[in-house]
């Protein structure tokens, strides 16, 4: 009677285990990292438990991976995004201001005495800088916002690193078998927290510690080794506006470079700063300084109404960030070096049709009020002299494809010169109704000095440049986040919890529960009658 009772009691006790496990799985449904758990129940008379946990390695492994892979791509998304939004938009596009300022050298060339022309050329220059300034600070802004995303996830695995560690020395305390579910989960979720952040290499020994190694190009660094932890620092790079370095800090003083940490959110954040950020920043700054050389050197060409050779008409500072430096150098309308500083005139007696223009060396020496001037003479197509400052020298050779240099100046001819042809050229000290030079800067939206495109074109190919890396981006995240999908999935089939199956064990276990009380109340029952009996 004795065994009977043993035998109910013992069973009792077990569905009660097995109870209570369906009862913690049913309450943990929606608890992130927790893997389902079930009690086996044996008897050999009297009955045993285990307490096992629903898990598979390569499901999880192929889960972590997965997780790396597909937030990977949610900052190149993002950032790809906001920089569209910058640079695609109907306020934030330069091309705007581009065509007003190349549209008001045009007006001005065709009325260059026009003051009201002189000073919306003046003030479209003037919004041009503004423009660039603001798409300048808000691409350095944006590349701000990158260093302290990355700054932040670094400080994350950081953390979790430590959390590792701790958990591997409470894993350290058991044996295989005895180790609480909990805190094996406990561990898995700390390292899928991990491949979140970057690409991780994961080891557990025969005790259940986990060792994590960080995967880069540089090669793998140990970030939890048992219960040791290391950590990774970020600095700037001195002398780089929004430039950093990630550094592994290591055992006595070993420390190694991981800027290219692959993989995770600090992968993608590194991949969007490297693939789109700082590139863009680099073409703003490049075509910035390529448009305000062209200008100043196309301006110093020119002469003002006042009579003096165009100054600069841009300013691009004293470093290397010339969109956000690009200002302004001119300060009034009268400064506009529309005419050309030299005006030429044709003999009398020229050869019909025959027309000569000038142009200028791209080395101006002149300064102040132009005071320079020069007669040409052709004794015959091919031999000329000039005459400056009372003084003659002969010239043989002459090739109409070559023109004529002198100095920094070039007359340049639409035909063969004849013979007593002559040319005149003289200060155009009164040339206010002169457009030679504007005419020639409002064309420069035409040449193809950027990169050997055209203005417009190159800013345009750049932004279209950032739109395809989103377009990848968003179809590479659909296709990863497919593969995610799947991995959880066949995770969760191992290890999630399925209301109608724990409903099913709950039916199941109680009903044994109920029958083995009801045993062990039978059993207590007869014991009763036999000592009234006394047997």
């Amino acid at each position: 009677m004795r065994d009977l009772l043993s035998v109910s009691a013992s069973a009792t006790q077990s569905y009660k285990r097995a109870l209570n496990a369906v009862q913690t799985n049913i309450s943990n449904l929606n608890t992130e990292g927790y893997s389902r758990q079930k009690v086996s129940i044996t008897s050999t008379g009297e009955s045993h438990t285990t307490l096992t946990r629903a898990h598979d390695s390569f499901a999880e492994g192929a889960l972590r991976s997965a997780n790396s892979s597909l937030e990977f791509e949610q900052p190149a998304t993002d950032y790809a995004r906001r920089l569209l939004n910058l640079v695609g938009s109907e306020s934030g596009s330069l091309t705007t201001a581009f065509d007003q300022f190349f549209s008001s050298a045009k007006q001005l060339a065709a009325n260059p005495s026009s003051a009201s022309s002189r000073q919306d050329f003046l003030s479209n220059a003037g919004y041009l800088t503004a423009r660039v300034n603001a798409v300048a600070s808000e691409l350095q802004e944006i590349s701000a916002d990158n260093n302290a995303e990355v700054e932040y996830r670094i400080n994350q695995l950081n953390g979790f690193s430590s959390q590792l560690a701790v958990v591997n020395e409470e894993l350290a305390d058991f044996s295989g078998a005895n180790v609480p579910p909990a805190l094996l989960d406990k561990r898995d979720l700390v390292l899928m927290k991990m491949s979140g952040l970057a690409k991780i290499d994961v080891t557990i020994s025969e005790k259940g510690l986990a060792s994590v190694s960080l995967a880069s190009p540089n090669g793998s660094v140990a970030l939890v080794k048992n219960t040791e932890s290391k950590t990774l620092s970020v600095s700037p790079v001195t002398g780089k506006k929004n430039m950093q370095q990630i550094k592994y800090i290591g055992g006595a003083g070993v420390s190694a470079d991981l800027t290219t940490v692959t993989g995770g959110s600090i992968g993608g954040l590194l991949s969007a700063k490297s693939s789109i950020i700082d590139p863009l920043v680099s073409k703003l700054n490049s075509m910035t300084q390529t448009l305000a050389t062209r200008l100043n050197e196309q301006h110093a060409q020119g002469m003002s109404s006042l009579g003096v050779v165009g100054a600069n008409m841009f300013s691009l500072g004293s470093d290397t960030n010339y969109a956000e430096n690009f200002t302004l150098a001119l300060t009034s309308s009268d400064q506009i070096a529309a005419a050309g500083r030299l005006k030429i005139a044709p003999g009398a007696s020229n050869s019909e049709n025959l027309r000569a223009t000038l142009s200028y060396g791209e080395n101006a020496s002149w300064g102040g009020t132009v005071e320079s001037s020069f007669t040409i003479t052709f004794s015959s197509p091919t031999a000329y002299s000039v005459t400056t400052g009372g003084a003659t020298t002969n010239y043989t050779g002459f090739n109409v494809n070559n023109g004529i240099v002198i100095g920094d100046v070039k007359v340049n001819f639409d035909r063969v010169p004849a013979a007593s042809d002559t040319f005149a050229v003289t200060s155009n000290t009164n040339g206010i109704g002169d457009n030679s030079n504007i005419t020639r800067i409002s064309e420069i939206s035409e040449e193809s000095i950027f990169e050997s495109k055209k203005l417009r074109d190159f800013y345009i190919n750049e932004i279209g440049k950032v739109s395809s890396f989103n377009n990848l981006s968003k179809m590479s995240a659909e296709a990863k986040q497919a593969v995610y999908d799947n991995a959880m999935t066949a995770k969760d089939k191992i290890s999630g919890v399925n209301l109608d199956e724990e409903a099913a064990d709950l039916i199941r276990l109680q009903q044994a529960y109920m029958a083995t009380a009801k045993a062990m109340q039978t059993a207590s029952d007869i014991f009763q009658q036999l000592l009234r009996i006394g047997i």
